[in-house]
């Protein structure tokens, strides 16, 4: 079939409105947020004061991949979603097995009690289902090298967006994680060539897209931020790089500031000096967020810099760093420790081998800015 019949056939498809009972499921899923979240924030662009994420029919929403916490956080975004259209939304296959929420968080005490209730009962297939969820085999994490011996690893993931083009063929719109593997650095995988091939299918496809902040330092459970986008183009003649290239770009520009993260910046800055006092270190992190702000009023930066509740982000972070063995605190000082400084080989699964350096990688699309900042203030 020509891309004309295919964008005339797009045309003419009627999109597939939410319910009241589809908006009530999620907004459940939202409501139990408290059950992985200590705190959560969203921020929006200041020319965006009615908080709206535009996504016409059709259309592709783009987040990136942290962890499976990432899907109670799409029921936050999903009341600012307009028009409200049904999603299709790939996710994977295991999800839909024999106790899915007990092996994949391995929870301790009454909330693996709770959990199991919840995998025994069988409602997550029935609610994945019944949202859009569309059960995606994971070739390039389960079984790539066997598929591709056998020469059917590229058939089997173009029969996979296949069926997801399908779906946005019969009147929903699509989310998608385009890097397909969660984070294993802090800041973003390699982005598939999935929005590449949704791109030449739909001439007509509208995207747009919103980015994922975890905080594990500032609290005892993490804190959720999530940094929404605009609506973005992607050219009909651009290749799969240069389509990597702008979702990279979209993503990158969304992740939030947050004590958690600017704290390990500037504590990895510190390299070659032996110790500094708490309430220096404490300033340094304050002022440097002002200047961040009045400098580059762009970047999104946690609502804590505004409250008193910094100081308890800030104390939450020394001794979660000091617990896993990047400092230790000398009466008022703080002491930096060899282990901070050192950077893995491996960077898989950077989140347990080296905490600080992780929460440092969120910023990497934010750091020439905020060397140019850092310059400044220690020039």
């Amino acid at each position: 079939m020509s891309s004309n019949s295919e964008k005339e056939i797009t045309k003419e498809v009627r999109p597939v409105y939410t319910t009241k009972t589809y908006s009530f499921l999620i907004n459940i899923v939202f409501k139990a947020r408290g059950v992985l979240f200590d705190g959560f924030e969203e921020h929006f662009p200041t020319n965006n004061p009615k908080k709206i994420l535009d996504a016409p029919y059709p259309s592709v929403l783009i987040a990136n991949h942290v962890w499976e916490g990432d899907v109670p956080a799409l029921a936050a975004v999903y009341p600012h979603v307009h028009p409200s259209i049904k999603f299709a939304i790939p996710a994977r296959e295991d999800i839909l097995g024999k106790d899915f929420l007990v092996k994949e968080f391995k929870p301790k005490g009454l909330l693996k009690f709770f959990f199991l209730l919840i995998d025994k009962s069988g409602i997550i297939p029935k609610y994945l289902d019944y949202i859009g969820c569309v059960p995606i085999k994971r070739p390039f994490r389960d079984n790539a090298r066997e598929l591709l011996k056998k020469g059917l690893l590229r058939e089997m993931v173009e029969q996979e967006w296949g069926y997801l083009s399908d779906r946005i063929s019969e009147g929903r719109n699509l989310f998608m994680f385009p890097e397909g593997v969660f984070n294993q650095d802090g800041y973003m995988a390699q982005v598939k060539k999935g929005v590449f091939f949704l791109r030449n299918k739909f001439k007509n496809i509208n995207f747009t897209s919103f980015t994922l902040t975890y905080d594990y330092f500032s609290s005892k459970k993490s804190e959720l931020h999530i940094g929404y986008g605009a609506q973005f183009p992607i050219p009909e003649n651009a290749d799969a790089d240069q389509v990597s290239s702008i979702v990279k770009e979209k993503l990158g520009s969304g992740y939030t500031i947050t004590a958690g993260n600017l704290a390990s910046y500037i504590v990895l800055k510190f390299e070659g000096k032996a110790k500094e006092s708490k309430e220096k270190l404490f300033s340094t992190l304050t002022s440097f967020a002002e200047k961040i702000k009045n400098s580059h009023p762009e970047i999104y930066i946690s609502e804590k810099f505004k409250t008193e509740a910094l100081k308890h982000a800030f104390d939450s972070f020394l001794e979660k760093a000091k617990k896993a063995g990047f400092l230790k605190l000398e009466g008022n000082d703080i002491v930096f420790l060899e282990k901070l400084f050192q950077i893995p080989k491996d960077l898989h699964n950077l989140k347990k081998k080296n905490l600080v350096l992780y929460h440092r990688n969120q910023l990497t699309y934010h750091l020439p800015k905020l060397d140019k900042v850092w310059s400044s203030i220690h020039a």
